[in-house]
């Protein structure tokens, strides 16, 4: 006996995430290993190599993710309302 399925759910597929949505998951991940960084750190500290990478590397990666996700675009906005409603040089 075969089953019948719907036209709408075998024609459907599933979209690629936007990369909007993939920098606020990774973004939002990375903020979340700098919080279990500092609430499981040992009374003696970690190691140097670990302070490195996470003061220069996870650090920076979670600044420059929020800014490409979320500082960015309003940033291209306001400077495309400031172009618009400039008079044009022409």
């Amino acid at each position: 006996m075969s089953e019948t399925i719907p036209a709408s759910v075998a024609t459907s597929k599933r979209r690629p995430p936007r990369t909007a949505t993939v920098l606020r998951w990774v973004h939002l991940l990375s903020g979340m290993l700098i919080s279990a960084y500092f609430l499981f750190m040992p009374e003696d500290g970690w190691s140097d190599t670990v302070n490195t990478v996470m003061g220069q590397g996870v650090v920076a990666f979670v600044a420059w993710t929020g800014i490409i996700r979320w500082q960015l675009p309003r940033y291209r906005r306001w400077r495309a309302r400031r172009r618009a409603s400039s008079p044009s040089a022409v």
